[in-house]
């Protein structure tokens, strides 16, 4: 038998696995996934974010750690633009809550906004970032009449 053919079909389970509520402890990786990579699209087939990370581990059914994360999330007007960016160097990823979260630095980026801190949550369906340790906020905008 090929060796390269059960670790491909684990790679493709695994992957499968993370949005979905219960998978099978038989198919999830024991050894972390390098060069994770995972595309969401809707029912038209827009791509509506695009998780990278260098390196993902699936810790239970439900938990995935992950080391360098980028997680894009695009626009909804079909031009495959990205909305906001979210960079950290790990987080774990709860499936069945769809929420991303870490205690290591945090960086949101927007196109009139970049946020930075710490000991901070992302609430997929709600699309609410929550951070709560040394925030600092970068408005790329001029903000008239903030303050008469």
């Amino acid at each position: 038998m090929n060796p390269i053919k059960p670790l491909f079909i684990t790679l493709l389970a695994g992957i499968s696995a993370l949005f979905a509520a219960e998978p099978p402890a038989q198919i999830r990786p024991s050894a972390p996934i390098k060069e994770f990579r995972l595309p969401s699209f809707d029912k038209d087939g827009q791509k509506t974010s695009f998780m990278r990370a260098a390196e993902a581990l699936f810790v239970t059914a439900t938990q995935v750690d992950v080391k360098d994360l980028q997680l894009t999330l695009f626009t909804k007007d079909g031009t495959g633009g990205f909305d906001t960016v979210l960079l950290t160097p790990s987080a774990t990823f709860k499936t069945d809550q769809q929420i991303v979260s870490g205690k290591d630095q945090v960086r949101l980026i927007r196109l009139d906004v970049e946020v930075i801190g710490e000991q901070w949550s992302y609430n997929h369906p709600e699309k609410r970032v929550t951070i709560a340790k040394n925030t600092r906020v970068i408005f790329q905008e001029e903000l008239k009449d903030i303050i008469k």
